[in-house]
C-alpha cells in the first residue's frame, strides 16, 4: 500500500515537468515549422533636426521717451496733436519767448560791439600804438561775450521742443496757456518702425541661442498672422529663482500694425543640424538604456541584432540617433515583438500594404456605388 502512495507521488511530481518538457518541444516544433520571421525595415538615415522652443512675451518699443523741457514757463504755441507722425527734429511747442529773445539781443549786442572794438586795437596794434596787453583784453572780451551769446541761444532753444527720433506722438497733456514747469511730460513719443519682443527661456536652451536666431511670433490681437524676426540680445545673467534667462528678439513693423504691449506667442528654431535617423517605432526601451534590432546581413541569411544606441531629439516621428548606428544600418521597425537576438528574419517589402489600384471597389448591399438618381 505505501509503495502504491510513494509511485502516485513520484507521477504527481514529474508531470509538471513532462508537460514543460512537451510544450517547450511543441513551441520549437512551431517556430522550425513558421520559419524567420516576417519583418519591416528601414535604412537609417539623415535627417534635419534643431531645437524648438516656445515662450510668451510682450512688445515694446524700439524706443520710447516722455518728451519734457527744462524750464519753466507758459507754452505759446503747439504743433502736433494726438496720435500724429512725426519726423526727427519737428518743433512740436514753444514757450513764451519774448523776455528770452531780448536777451539774445542784448547778448548779440554785446558780442558785435566786442568784434568792433577788436578790429580797433588790432589797427592801433599794427602801428605799435597800443600794448599788447590791451590786444590780448579785447580777444578775450570777444570771446567771452560770444560765449555769453551761446548760452542766452541755448537756453532760448530750450524753450522750444522738436522730435528727437521718428516716432508717433501719444496723447498731449498740455494746451496753449499750460504752465509746464521742468520734468512735466508733454507727450510720448514711441519709434515703431521695428519693435522689442522680451520673453524668457530655460537656461537649458541657454546654449542654443545666440544673438541672429530666427524667431516667429504671433498674436490673438491680430488673428492669422505671423511676424519674423531674430534674436537681438540676451540678459547677461540667469534669474536664480525661475532658472531662465531674459532674451530680447527684434520684429521688423513696416506696416506699423504690432503695438507696444501686445501679448505674443514666439516660436523660434535653435541649433539647426542635420543627424542619424531612425523611426520611432523601431526603439526597444529597457530600463534606463535603448535598444534597436538592426539586421546583420553578414551571415548566408539576415538576422536580427540587438544592439544599444543613444538618443537625441524626436522630430515627426524620427528619433536622432546620437551613438550605436551608422548610415549603412538597416532597423526593424514593425514586426519586433517576433524576434529574438540572431535569430533569422525575413524583410518584407512596405509596398504590399498599399492597396492595388485594380482591387475592385466593394459596393453596399450589393447596390452600385455612385450618386443615386430619382425617377
Amino acid at each position: 500500500m505505501n509503495n502504491i502512495k510513494m509511485r502516485t507521488m513520484r507521477q504527481m511530481l514529474y508531470a509538471p515537468i513532462f508537460i514543460l518538457l512537451a510544450v517547450l518541444g511543441f513551441a520549437q516544433n512551431a517556430q522550425a515549422q513558421r520559419g524567420p520571421a516576417s519583418v519591416f525595415a528601414e535604412q537609417v538615415a539623415e535627417r534635419d533636426f534643431s531645437v524648438r522652443i516656445e515662450a510668451l512675451g510682450t512688445l515694446e518699443p524700439n524706443e520710447v521717451v516722455d518728451l519734457t523741457l527744462n524750464t519753466a514757463d507758459r507754452v505759446q504755441s503747439l504743433y502736433f496733436d494726438d496720435g500724429q507722425r512725426v519726423r526727427k527734429g519737428k518743433t512740436l511747442l514753444s514757450l513764451a519767448q519774448r523776455e528770452q529773445a531780448a536777451l539774445t539781443e542784448a547778448a548779440e549786442a554785446t558780442a558785435n560791439e566786442a568784434d568792433l572794438q577788436l578790429e580797433r586795437i588790432e589797427r592801433l596794434a599794427e602801428k605799435n600804438a597800443v600794448s599788447k596787453a590791451e590786444l590780448d583784453e579785447a580777444r578775450r572780451n570777444v570771446n567771452a561775450a560770444k560765449a555769453q551769446l551761446r548760452a542766452v541761444q541755448s537756453r532760448q532753444k530750450d524753450r522750444i521742443l522738436v522730435a528727437p527720433f521718428d516716432g508717433i506722438l501719444g496723447f498731449r497733456q498740455v494746451s496753449v496757456g499750460t504752465f509746464v514747469r521742468p520734468g512735466d511730460t508733454v507727450a510720448r513719443l514711441i519709434d515703431d518702425s521695428e519693435m522689442n519682443l522680451e520673453f524668457t527661456v530655460p537656461s537649458t536652451f541657454l546654449r542654443s541661442l545666440k544673438p541672429g536666431t530666427k524667431v516667429t511670433a504671433r498674436t490673438d490681437d491680430l488673428p492669422g498672422m505671423n511676424f519674423d524676426g531674430e534674436i537681438a540680445t540676451l540678459d547677461n545673467a540667469i534669474d536664480p529663482v525661475s532658472r531662465s534667462v531674459r532674451v530680447r528678439a527684434t520684429l521688423p513693423n513696416p506696416e506699423r500694425i504690432l503695438m507696444s504691449g501686445m501679448f505674443m506667442e514666439i516660436m523660434l528654431t535653435a541649433d539647426p543640424r542635420k543627424s542619424l535617423a531612425i523611426p520611432e517605432e523601431s526603439i526597444q526601451p529597457v530600463g534606463p538604456k535603448t535598444f534597436v534590432f538592426k539586421i546583420d546581413k553578414s551571415g548566408e541569411k539576415p538576422v536580427a541584432k540587438r544592439t544599444e544606441i543613444k538618443l537625441g531629439a524626436l522630430d515627426q516621428g524620427y528619433v536622432e540617433v546620437l551613438s550605436g548606428l551608422t548610415e549603412a544600418d538597416t532597423v526593424i521597425t514593425e514586426g519586433v515583438i517576433r524576434v529574438r537576438d540572431g535569430s533569422e528574419v525575413k524583410i518584407q517589402d512596405k509596398s504590399m500594404l498599399k492597396p492595388s489600384v485594380n482591387a475592385p471597389k466593394k459596393g453596399s448591399g450589393g447596390m452600385m456605388s455612385g450618386t443615386a438618381r430619382g425617377n
